[in-house]
């Protein structure tokens, strides 16, 4: 029985079906229900939040790492990092402002497809990816959509 809810919420995060009752059913409408993953802002995924920080310098982090230390103008401690989707690079320095919400998906290769295919094991492991979608930049100016 543990299994059968193992893989139903590893099925749920990644926006595929869900066991109810030893039928599959393809999720859809509203979700926002318990099979929905928290985001790692401290809100559900989808929704819409202001987020204020700087981009991330240390360790390995791309150019679209941002160090959120507010959230709807509430102070973050530590900050957070997250990756930032729909901008270009973020600039070095500079404080960003931006809108939008947090959403997933599902990185890497399962270990069984790797087994099977006889392939080498990916840089990331099996894992749901989070990561915010910018809807509009209030800071810079200059950082733009893509």
């Amino acid at each position: 029985m543990r299994i059968v809810w193992v893989i139903s919420a590893v099925a749920a995060m990644a926006g595929g079906c869900v066991s109810s009752g030893g039928r599959m059913q393809q999720m859809g409408g509203d979700l926002s229900g318990p099979a929905m993953p928290g985001g790692r802002l401290g809100y559900p995924l989808g929704k819409y939040v202001t987020i204020e920080g700087v981009r991330a310098e240390q360790g390995k982090v791309g150019v679209r790492t941002l160090l959120v230390d507010r959230i709807n103008g509430q102070e973050v401690s530590p900050a957070i990092g997250v990756w930032i989707d729909n901008v270009a690079a973020l600039p070095e320095g500079g404080r960003c402002v931006l809108n939008g919400y947090e959403s997933g998906r599902m990185i890497g290769v399962p270990r069984e497809v790797v087994e099977k295919e006889h392939l080498s094991y990916p840089q990331a492991c099996w894992q749901f990816f989070r990561y915010f979608i910018v809807t509009s930049v209030v800071e810079p100016s200059g950082l733009r959509l893509n």
